[in-house]
C-alpha cells in the first residue's frame, strides 16, 4: 500500500516552524511508543528476533524486550554511556558499536525475523552495502522496517534549527554555509544521497519486494523555488517536496533473498 501524508506549500515562510525532535526522557519514550504502534500495523512482534540499526539510547530496543519478549541486538556507529546499565537490566538486549555497512562476524547470517531503523539510515555511509547486509542478516521470512530522510529534501542539511533556508545543501557550498554560521556544519550535515527511486531500484537486487510505503511531504518554500528555480529546478520537484520515505521490505516466499527481473 502507499501513503502520502501530507502535502504543505511553505509559501515563502521561515523555517522556523520546522521543529527539531526533542532529546528528554519523557519525549524519546513517546517517540518510541509511536514507532511501535506503526510496526504494529504491519508486524506482530511479539517473540521476534530484532536488528535495530541506530537504537541511539536504546529507547525503542527496550521496549521490544520488556514488552513484547524479543530479543534485541542493535548497531550503532557511537556508543551511548547509558548502554552499559541497559546490557545489566537486560539480558535480551546486545548493543554492538558498529557499522552496518561493515558489521562484525556476529550476528550470523539468516538470523533476524525483523530489522528495524527509524531516523538514522540516512547517515550511513555505504548505503547499498547496509542494505546487502540487512538482506544476509535476515531470515528468509525476515522483514525491514526502515524510515528515512532524503538528501534532497529542504530540511536534510539538520541546519533548521540555526539557518531560516530551505534546501541550503543543495544551494550554498560547505565553507559559505560555515561561514554563515559561524562554526562547523557538524555530522549531522552529512546525509547519503540516493534518492527514494534509486532505492526502488537496489530493492528488487536483493529480492526485497517494498510491501508498504508511506511519503512525508511538508517542508517545500514555493517562493524560494521559484526564486531560484534555474538551479533547484534542476531536480525533479517531487525529490525536493519529500522530506521522509518508510517502507516495508519481504523476500518472496517461493524463492526468498532472489534478484527480481
Amino acid at each position: 500500500s502507499t501513503h502520502i501524508l501530507f502535502l504543505f506549500l511553505n509559501q515563502g515562510k521561515s523555517m522556523a516552524h520546522v521543529k527539531a525532535p526533542a532529546y528528554d526522557d519523557k519525549s524519546r519514550g513517546k517517540r518510541a511508543d509511536q514507532y511501535i504502534a506503526d510496526i504494529q500495523k504491519h508486524v506482530a512482534l511479539k517473540g521476534l528476533r530484532i536488528l535495530e540499526i541506530g537504537p541511539h539510547m536504546g529507547d525503542l530496543s527496550v521496549r521490544l524486550v520488556r514488552d513484547f519478549g524479543c530479543q534485541v541486538v542493535g548497531i550503532d556507529q557511537m556508543a551511548n554511556p547509558n548502554w552499559p546499565d541497559l546490557r545489566r537490566q537486560h539480558s535480551n538486549l546486545h548493543l554492538v558499536e558498529g557499522d552496518i555497512a561493515n558489521p562484525p562476524a556476529e550476528p550470523k547470517r539468516d538470523s533476524f525475523d525483523l530489522v528495524v531503523s527509524f531516523g538514522v539510515w540516512e547517515h550511513i555511509r555505504h548505503p547499498w552495502s547496509a542494505l546487502k547486509a540487512c538482506q544476509r542478516l535476515l531470515k528468509p521470512t525476515g522483514k525491514k522496517f526502515m524510515r528515512a530522510n532524503l538528501y534532497r529534501s529542504s530540511i536534510a542539511s539538520h541546519l533548521y534549527k540555526d539557518l531560516d533556508e530551505p534546501w541550503p545543501h543543495l544551494r550554498f557550498p560547505v565553507e559559505q554555509l560555515e561561514k554563515m554560521l559561524t562554526r562547523p556544519v557538524g555530522w549531522a550535515f552529512w546525509v547519503n544521497k540516493p534518492t527514494y527511486q534509486q532505492y526502488l531500484f537496489y530493492f528488487p537486487q536483493l529480492g526485497f519486494y517494498v510491501t508498504h510505503e508511506h511519503f512525508w511531504q511538508a517542508h517545500f518554500n514555493q517562493a524560494v523555488y521559484d526564486k531560484e528555480e534555474q538551479s533547484l529546478g534542476l531536480y525533479p520537484k517531487w525529490d525536493l517536496s519529500t522530506d521522509f520515505f518508510e517502507v516495508l521490505l519481504e523476500f518472496d516466499s517461493r524463492h526468498p533473498k532472489q534478484p527480481i527481473a
